[in-house]
């Protein structure tokens, strides 16, 4: 009988137990998430988990690396009771007593039937082919352990349990010598350092912190207030008006109801998290919250005027957290009564599905803010950096050059199609074409505005771009930009080559590949050098974390020790060459390659 909350390994000793039993704990989590370090089980995870469930609903959970709370797994089979975990003991030995007894579990029909189904021979090959064509589209085929443990599953359900184990064991083998496993491997130990710093750092906060302010109600407010309220804070949510308002509440319940709808909840509990969501127009009910977080548009002057009306309507010692992309934060407190208090913390969206947040500290900001920051960020289960201030912080800063020069590739002659496949095939989820559409190219001309005020040639971007938004192509939101959307997948709008005056060349995909990630490295390179951010940690976790680097690179600064900094430099002085100087290697660049010095 196994009796603990298992993830890994300890689910897989529980599944070689008779019985199990598992506590209906919030904190109570069953899963084998070894494929997200680019293993598979290893200790009969690929083996007991389809025998005991069946193929069809143990596949899922090997490939994905998903848990399952314990009314869940029950239901697929996984563990035969759940009680409240004061009463585990006595569950385990009604169980077992069970036993004796000579009482065995039975399945329901329902499962039976549809494991004899799916694992009939016809069946189980389109069963099998359809996890490998699902591992496909979503990974591309860089990931080996999904697809190897289809293999194994596959291969194994054909052997005795022992000889099974042993197939598991040598696949087990190779995965973990490979650069992939290392990577992922790489990635997790990065996570758990960050965590460990920041949990150390939230612990010199002595503040409660059970009520939060949120300012603005628009999708990035209302994102931030649900997953506030979801993780048991109270929150006072304002907007300028009724309207305003009301839209927050319901993005809010919606965003609640899907997980109702997915069984992450219960109606009850999300009635009662949406009771921690209280509704203002104004500033009265700020008097007793003493850390607002302020997600209204990227407006310095806009934000001074809120800031100023914090600090009165609040107490003393209020803490102000901006959530801006790109204007720095000493320019958000200047003239401000307490310029200690302020400081940033960057969202990215969906805020309930993106992990990190960006804490961005002025030169005046105090420990207390940044603590207190901290604090409210982990309560929020998110992955943090700390950052120095600076004009786009760090993420949108090297974000920005990546997609700046793929606007340039766009314009020297590929075609938009190329460019975000050559990118996605490389890792990224999304191509830079597709995503200056996702974010909105009226927005993306707003940052570049910022930003071209600080870094110059850098970050210039195409003079053409101006037509698109003069021609009203804000991307999706709009229904175009290089894409067109309506119903089914996005399409390529032919009609914005003639618009930006293209005439189409030969651009290899390795060009285009290199010009976009090592420019964004090379972008890297100069925060580095400013003392923007300097741990390599934290680095190649915000590019993983905030906008999807691909994982199993292990990071922009992994990958560019891999390919070698003497290789980089000599690409960018040749790509500068032939398309500018905005291409020349950092400084920082050019001494590590001279040193053949590594990042990490």
């Amino acid at each position: 009988v196994s009796l603990k909350k298992k993830l890994g390994g300890g689910l897989e000793l529980a599944l070689a137990c008779h019985r199990r039993v598992a506590t209906e704990d919030p904190k109570t989590k069953l899963g084998l998430p070894e494929v997200q370090l680019g293993l598979i089980p290893g200790l009969g995870g690929t083996q007991r988990l389809p025998r005991l469930i069946g193929v069809a609903d143990a596949l899922p959970l090997i490939l994905t690396g998903a848990q399952v709370d314990a009314r869940k797994a029950k239901r697929l089979g996984i563990v035969d009771e759940t009680c409240h975990p004061a009463d585990l003991e006595k569950a385990a030995l009604a169980l077992l007593k069970q036993d004796k007894e000579g009482h065995k579990p039975k399945k329901p029909f329902g499962q039976k039937l549809a494991n004899f189904l799916a694992e009939a021979p016809l069946a189980s090959g389109v069963v099998y082919g359809k996890a490998r064509d699902g591992v496909m589209a979503k990974t591309g085929g860089h990931y080996p352990a999904p697809l190897k443990a289809i293999e194994v599953v596959r291969e194994g359900m054909k052997l005795s349990l022992p000889e099974a184990l042993k197939l598991e064991t040598r696949a087990f083998s190779d995965l973990v010598v490979t650069e992939v496993a290392k990577n992922l491997m790489g990635i997790f130990f990065m996570k758990t350092d960050a965590d460990s710093r920041a949990a150390a750092l939230a612990a010199e906060c002595d503040r409660e912190l059970d009520k939060i302010g949120v300012l603005g109600a628009g999708f990035m407010g209302a994102g931030v207030a649900q997953v506030l309220a979801y993780r048991d804070t109270h929150v006072l949510l304002k907007d300028k008006d009724h309207e305003g308002l009301a839209r927050g509440l319901k993005t809010i319940r919606g965003l609640f109801d899907k997980l109702v709808e997915r069984r992450k909840m219960k109606p009850m509990e999300r009635d009662l998290a949406m009771s921690r969501v209280q509704g203002t127009i104004d500033n009265t009910g700020f008097r007793h919250t003493d850390f607002v977080i302020e997600a209204v548009f990227e407006d310095v002057g806009l934000k001074q005027r809120i800031l100023k009306e914090m600090e009165e309507a609040g107490p003393e010692d209020l803490i102000f957290a901006s959530n801006t992309s790109t204007i720095p934060i000493a320019r958000i407190a200047e003239g401000c009564a307490r310029p200690q208090n302020v400081l940033g913390m960057h969202f990215f969206s969906p805020v309930h599905k993106m992990p990190l947040v960006e804490i961005i500290r002025h030169p005046g900001t105090s420990d207390e803010a940044v603590a207190a920051t901290t604090k409210v960020g982990l309560r929020m289960g998110k992955t943090l950096i700390v950052v120095n201030d600076g004009p786009g912080f760090f993420t949108t800063r090297v974000l920005a050059p990546f997609m700046n020069e793929a606007a340039w590739i766009l314009t020297q002659g590929a075609r938009i199609e190329q460019i975000d496949k050559a990118l996605t095939r490389w890792g990224f989820p999304v191509g830079p074409i597709a995503l200056m559409d996702e974010v909105g190219i009226d927005i993306g001309a707003h940052v570049s505005k910022v930003l071209l005020e600080y870094f110059g040639d850098r970050i210039t971007p195409p003079p053409v771009f101006e037509r698109l938004i003069e021609d009203g192509r804000k991307g999706r939101k709009a229904g175009r930009g290089f894409y067109t959307y309506g119903k089914g997948p996005k399409k390529v709008d032919e009609s914005v080559y003639p618009l930006l005056g293209w005439q189409e060349a030969k651009i290899d995909d390795q060009e285009i590949v290199e010009r976009c990630w090592m420019q964004m490295l090379n972008e890297v390179a100069h925060c580095i050098e400013e003392g923007i951010i300097t741990n390599p940690v934290d680095i190649d976790l915000g590019v993983i974390f905030g906008f999807g680097f691909p994982p199993f690179r292990g990071g922009i600064l992994r990958e560019a020790d891999k390919v070698g900094l003497p290789y980089v430099v000599e690409r960018l002085h040749a790509y500068a060459e032939k398309h500018g100087d905005r291409l020349k290697p950092a400084p920082l660049l050019l001494k590590m390659a001279e040193e053949r010095a590594r990042f990490h």
